[in-house]
């Protein structure tokens, strides 16, 4: 099983346990899983960044061009021209802040 794939199941189980109304030792007990092991994936989920989403950029071509910048156009319909010189990590800054 992938990381991803552990991630989802424990966080399914765990959400299932939250949404039958009884204890986790009963729950883990009933789904015949070690209570240490929940409690260590639900410590550790808790923990987690939120997942980044990804986000679609339109790109086209137009006739103005500069060769200074860059236009990203968002999903949303904001428009954004940005340097040319920026790093990866910068742009992801820009478009996280434009969503």
């Amino acid at each position: 099983m992938s990381s991803q794939e552990k991630h989802q199941y424990w966080s399914s189980l765990i959400e299932q346990q939250k949404q039958s109304g009884i204890s986790i030792t009963q729950f883990c007990a009933e789904q015949n899983i070690s209570y240490q092991t929940f409690y260590t994936w639900a410590k550790k989920l808790r923990t987690q960044p939120e997942p980044q989403q990804l986000q679609p950029l339109i790109v086209t071509d137009t006739s103005v061009v500069s060769e200074n910048v860059v236009t990203l156009t968002l999903a949303n319909g904001l428009r954004a021209q940005l340097p040319i010189h920026l790093s990866a990590s910068q742009i992801q800054h820009w478009v996280a802040a434009l969503q």
